[in-house]
């Protein structure tokens, strides 16, 4: 079996991947399980997946090429990325025949899925918007996913956007339908402010570190109360006013993932460019693609209470600065 390597592209890791699966499968005597290729519309984009169904299920099982094929450039032997994906087939099998029915019956019922709809940032160029009920915050949409807390497991939790469609067969509309995720969100995942230093500090486990505080500086982490998808926190009714209060006046909103916000008081030294190179920067060197938010900042006027893109905040304060 082929090592970890950089000497493989990806169409060929794609393809020997597949035969490799097929292979173990069979050595492990794991039958009917059917394998293909698939390019899918998720929230971050389209996304190169290998599909695995069982049977005649509806359901199957997702798996995410590119990062399969990072972690391979990465150092990760053929045969872990083989193991994993097998490993994953053989615990879900069980979990697709048992469940498929059970599933159907929740998702299709919102007297039982209403109160399991959260709100949901994503990308505002996003292809899950040609189909889903969304409202736009600048350059980003807000959608409705359903969690299906019954149906996850220990790898992490399963949750479904909620598309027209299945809007349609609720019978209900898009006011209550965003309502009744903003009810649940701002009840079951409220916001959660941490100044940046506190997560540095217990990440890196150093007494001595100065604060961005002693250095002049304003930041806070706000996400939700588990982490999941806090980015959200932003579509919440008065977030702005709440991170005003919390930072002590205007500021910055970096989207760090789709996870959490960076925000940064506004002290009149930050330039929204400088802020934009880094949040690309990270975007294109550490983020998972399934986690991208936005390469721009966003500013929030505490006395105007304005949320606009840090760009356009720029530009009219040069603007005012250049009338005087």
């Amino acid at each position: 079996m082929r090592k970890a390597g950089k000497f493989m592209d990806f169409e060929t890791f794609k393809n020997e991947l597949m035969e490799l699966v097929i292979q173990e499968l069979d050595n492990r005597g794991i039958e009917n399980i059917s394998l293909k290729f698939n390019t899918i519309n998720s929230p971050d984009g389209m996304t190169d997946r290998l599909i695995a169904t069982v049977g005649d299920s509806k359901m199957s099982m997702a798996f995410r090429l590119k990062e399969i094929f990072t972690d391979f450039e990465n150092g990760v032997d053929m045969e872990r990325c083989v193991d994993r994906i097998c490993n994953t087939i053989k615990e879900n099998i069980s979990v697709i025949e048992t469940k498929e029915g059970d599933v159907k019956a929740f998702i299709t019922d919102y007297d039982q899925v209403k109160d399991y709809t959260y709100l949901r940032l994503v990308p505002g160029n996003s292809p899950v918007l040609k189909e889903a009920p969304h409202r736009k915050i600048q350059d980003m949409a807000v959608v409705v996913s359903v969690h299906l807390v019954n149906f996850s497991d220990d790898n992490g939790k399963s949750v479904v956007v909620v598309t027209k469609p299945l809007m349609e067969m609720y019978g209900i509309d898009e006011n209550q339908l965003f309502a009744d995720a903003e009810r649940n969100s701002i009840a079951n995942e409220p916001i959660v402010f941490t100044p940046l230093f506190d997560m540095i500090k217990h990440l890196v486990n150093e007494d001595n570190m100065p604060s961005p505080e002693d250095m002049g500086i304003v930041t806070y982490i706000a996400t939700n109360k588990t982490g999941f998808h806090g980015a959200a926190v932003a579509a919440y009714p008065e977030f702005c006013e709440q991170a005003a209060e919390k930072l002590g006046g205007s500021f910055f909103m970096l989207p760090s993932s789709v996870h959490e916000f960076i925000l940064i008081k506004d002290d009149g030294r930050q330039k929204a460019k400088d802020l934009n190179k880094m949040i690309k920067n990270v975007n294109e060197t550490v983020l998972e693609p399934r986690d991208f938010l936005s390469d721009q900042c966003y500013h929030y006027d505490a006395k105007t209470k304005v949320l606009e893109t840090g760009l356009k905040y720029d530009k009219a304060k040069e603007k005012k600065a250049g009338a005087r």
